[in-house]
């Protein structure tokens, strides 16, 4: 008989990737092991039948069934018919049990208030006190219940729930008491322990082969997902919820997985799919009554029509919407919908109208201790106060929904979760910055700012968190079938293959974060509060200005911060206008041609307001938006010149960052020199590399995350060797080079990274904006081990250095996932919180030939004593001397620093 490679490669590998589940968790192998199998659908009517129509055991059993697929229109008729029989029989212990499922299955036909209180009724029937299976059956109903009016106590009846259901043994409840539990925490803010009990749950629904339970968990990581704006990954766990519920007979129809994929795709511009797959869910919630998720789709229709301009339309949902929600208690999907409405009456200059329904969401979302959208809300109220000239009580709303996000922030130990989360909700600190800056408070203003931007950053750097190299057996595990599934994806050319594999990535990925937070506490001080305004004054040097933008509309800003003095400047463009200018600037600029007038255009708005005394120097900028891609020194004054003569520019995610790296206690200090990395033999490795675009085919790339990059073949860097040759031998006699067959990942990450000054890594780097964590280096393979030669962001950030300067010559290494106001998630950042003091790297793929002749300037000028920015600026400034100045930025202008830039690096003899 013949074996198909692939089928063989499956088999062959079929093994290890039993064994890594193993050590994974034995809980979900038992769970696997000794799953019951799914009871069969009945062959008749029931309610029909004479025979089983007065059956209510049969009944009752059909009924279950159904309800554990969460198919409550089938499965309420059965209990309204069982729970009679038993009446007549005098059974009142499944009378109970029937009238409890009945209430549950109708409950979005009736008040939840009025449901809630029904459940707690039957919990008090002794009865039901002393019979614990019918207990966890009215705590769970009650449960499911709560968690829409009032999630403290929903928590109260899953925790008893839990725990009545380990003491029973039945281990399906309990799975899905530790879900909904964690779905609560994310509600109370506490999303690092939701993200744990919610993943826990859905694999072990997964192992135990609870259908229902892992549709309404993915249906919940979805919704965190989007609630991130991390939209490519909510799209997967909503498609999964769809695929898994319609391949299921009798599945209740996955309501939140439309409602949720509808708001993905509307953020990503996906208009006509979004609404279509909303009829279809309108239609199927009018048709069985479920009248919660009809006000919820019409709440996102009113939202659909706002996004395409039909306003009428659009007041008209959200006022039906909110008409349904207040009549049954909805309480979540009515703050909601009166926040979306106070938005179009305050469009419609009615600000009292838009007034009273703001207030009406904020109680709503107060109503239900809802912490996650209380912030939003807040904020809509805190814009309509301060136009009603109340700022006062705008202030004070606006810091109530800042310490109510800090809340949260402070229980996340995923760094890129935490910028995520940041970024979502950095509408607040926006808003609330342009209140202090119209009122001319300085200090407020920039407090503000700082309380958001570079957060993350400043956090880990400032507390020293800990990400440890020592991972448990389980973590390890789960990197080994991350890094197979990626050299997996790398190889695959077949569409069908690597979209199984994508998926598999995505889930896997979520265990291994899931896994590592089980094992991590949180550091209780791990989020200070900023730097103030004279604590980073303290910190810079007289030629220095800080540069602090804010991209807004109707109007733009810039906070200048000297040593003596600062200010806002009002720029005079706004967001749009900057974002079209910058766009256009860097189009022409990668297509190798100069854009004159749009440089001068930039400078102008940029730059041209700003008074004398921010005029320095030594420049260092905090960008905002689309300016953390844009190279300012390529940028033309009035007159033509470059900003590249007169200024040497550094880049920071926050100015509270740069005061936290500049007062830093002392470390011991690194022993050796310069480790370099490059000459990656990337076509010699037997197809065993990523296969990456030219570097000719750059706008592609920028726009294109990690999987959608495969197809064409690595190729070398013929110029990387010898770049990092002449590199090394400008700053010592002694480095230590990983070239060639030794360039590996593996190789890498064993060196003694805290123990070098410098370390310069010149491969491919390749970016992921929509899964920010995969960006990363390419590095050579180690048939030996289990990494797959991708140093990505996931890996560096738990890496430790202690360098001065960490050099990315390579592709891309600038760019990132543009986290709102938290600032870019890239290669730069994982480097600055792991310990570098300072990071070069590129907006854009740069000419080889050039890059390596930036490169040896760069460090001829380490090597005199130069400041690192200073290096940098003057490397540029040779090659355009070298061509006679007529270089087009492409060669050069590509390469910018981040971190601190303005010390020197301490060599030695060389």
């Amino acid at each position: 008989m013949r074996v198909s490679k692939h089928w063989l490669a499956i088999l062959l590998s079929l093994p290890v990737a039993l064994a890594i589940f193993a050590a994974v968790s034995r809980k979900y192998i038992w769970l696997y092991v000794s799953r019951k199998p799914d009871p069969r659908p009945p062959t008749v009517n029931l309610l029909q039948d004479p025979q089983t129509s007065r059956n209510p055991e049969i009944l009752l059993k059909e009924a279950n069934r159904l309800a554990w697929l969460f198919n409550s229109p089938k499965a309420g008729p059965l209990y309204v018919r069982a729970e009679e029989l038993f009446k007549e029989r005098g059974d009142t212990r499944n009378e109970i049990y029937a009238r409890v499922g009945r209430i549950r299955a109708q409950a979005e036909t009736m008040s939840w208030v009025d449901v809630s209180e029904l459940l707690g009724q039957q919990l008090n029937i002794p009865v039901v006190k002393n019979d614990p299976g019918l207990k966890l059956w009215c705590l769970s109903a009650k449960g499911y219940t709560d968690l829409e009016i009032n999630p403290a106590s929903a928590k109260l009846a899953w925790t008893e729930a839990e725990q009545i259901a380990h003491k029973l043994g039945e281990h399906d409840w309990e799975a899905r008491a530790e879900g909904e539990l964690g779905i609560i925490g994310f509600l109370q803010g506490d999303s690092r322990r939701a993200a744990v009990m919610v993943g826990d749950a859905l694999l072990s629904a997964k192992a135990s082969g609870d259908v229902g339970g892992q549709v309404r968990m993915l249906e919940m990581l979805g919704n965190g997902f989007n609630e991130a704006k991390r939209y490519g990954e909510a799209l997967a766990f909503f498609e999964r919820a769809i695929k898994t519920s319609g391949a299921t007979p009798d599945a209740g129809f996955p309501f939140m997985a439309y409602e949720g994929e509808f708001t993905a795709l509307v953020a990503e511009d996906k208009l006509s799919g979004a609404k279509d797959k909303l009829e279809r869910a309108l239609t199927i919630a009018r048709e069985n009554q479920k009248l919660g998720h009809e006000s919820m789709i019409l709440q996102l229709m009113g939202e659909l029509a706002i996004r395409t301009g039909d306003r009428p339309a659009a007041t008209k949902y959200l006022e039906q919407s909110g008409q349904l929600a207040q009549k049954y208690n909805f309480y979540r999907t009515l703050g909601q919908s009166m926040i979306d409405l106070a938005g179009l009456y305050r469009d419609a200059g009615d600000l009292k109208a838009a007034e009273v329904s703001a207030s009406a969401g904020v109680d709503a979302s107060r109503h239900v201790g809802d912490r996650y959208y209380l912030p939003r809300d807040l904020t809509v109220l805190a814009e309509l106060k301060a136009e009603r000239g109340s700022i006062k009580e705008a202030e004070g709303l606006y810091e109530n929904a800042e310490d109510v996000i800090d809340g949260m922030l402070v229980n996340l130990h995923e760094a890129y979760w935490t910028s995520a989360l940041a970024g979502a909700m950095s509408d607040t600190y926006l808003r609330h910055f342009e209140l202090e800056a119209r009122q001319g408070n300085l200090d407020r203003a920039l407090s503000v700012l700082e309380r958001v931007r570079g957060r993350t950053a400043a956090a880990l750097l400032e507390n020293k968190v800990s990400f440890g190299k020592d991972e448990s057996a389980d973590v390890r595990a789960l990197e080994h079938e991350v890094s197979n599934l990626q050299l997996r994806l790398m190889r695959s050319e077949n569409p069908k293959e690597r979209a199984n594999l994508l998926d598999q990535l995505v889930e896997y990925e979520r265990r291994m974060e899931w896994t590592r937070m089980e094992r991590t506490e949180t550091k209780s001080k791990w989020f200070d509060t900023p730097a103030p305004l004279r604590a980073i004054q303290s910190s810079l040097r007289p030629e220095e200005v800080v540069l602090e933008y804010v991209l807004s509309e109707p109007r733009s800003y810039c906070v200048w911060i000297s040593r003596a003095r600062g200010g806002v400047v009002v720029l005079s463009q706004g967001r749009h206008k900057i974002e079209d200018l910058t766009q256009r600037y860097l189009n022409a600029t990668r297509a190798r041609r100069e854009d004159l007038d749009s440089a001068r255009q930039l400078y102008d708005v940029l730059f041209g307001q700003l008074p004398p005394e921010a005029n320095r120097e030594q420049t260092i900028v905090v960008p905002d938006g689309i300016l953390h891609l844009l190279p300012l020194d390529t940028l033309r004054d009035s007159a033509g010149a470059l900003l590249l003569e007169t200024r040497t520019i550094t880049y920071v995610p926050a100015a509270t960052v740069l005061h936290v790296v500049r007062n830093e206690k002392a470390t011991i200090a690194a022993k050796y020199t310069f480790l370099g990395v490059g000459d990656v033999p990337y076509q010699n490795q037997g197809h065993v590399s990523v296969k990456l675009e030219k570097p000719s085919r750059l706008p592609q790339r920028i726009e294109r995350g990690l999987s959608d990059v495969f197809g064409t073949e690595l190729h070398d860097l013929p110029e990387t060797r010898e770049e990092v040759l002449t590199a090394s031998k400008a700053v010592t006699k002694d480095p230590v080079l990983l070239l060639g067959t030794n360039a590996t990942e593996t190789a890498f990450k064993s060196e003694p990274l805290a123990d070098f000054k410098i370390v310069h890594i010149a491969a491919h780097g390749f970016v992921d904006t929509q899964f920010p964590e995969r960006s990363g280096l390419v590095l050579g393979v180690d048939g030996g081990s289990h990494d797959d030669g991708l140093l990505q962001v996931r890996e560096i950030i738990r890496l430790h250095f202690n360098a001065d300067l960490v050099t990315l010559s390579a592709c891309n290494t600038g760019v990132g996932k543009i986290e709102g106001e938290e600032g870019v998630t890239n290669l730069v950042e994982a480097f600055l919180v792991s310990g570098a003091r300072a990071v070069v790297a590129s907006l854009w793929s740069a000419d080889d030939t050039y890059t390596g002749a930036l490169m040896e300037r760069f460090y001829i000028h380490i090597a005199e004593g130069q400041p690192k920015a200073t290096a940098l600026r003057h490397a540029k400034l040779d090659l355009l001397a070298r061509d006679g100045g007529h270089v087009p930025p492409y060669y050069w202008g590509a390469f910018v620093l981040g971190g601190e830039g303005e010390t020197a690096i301490p060599l030695g003899e060389r």
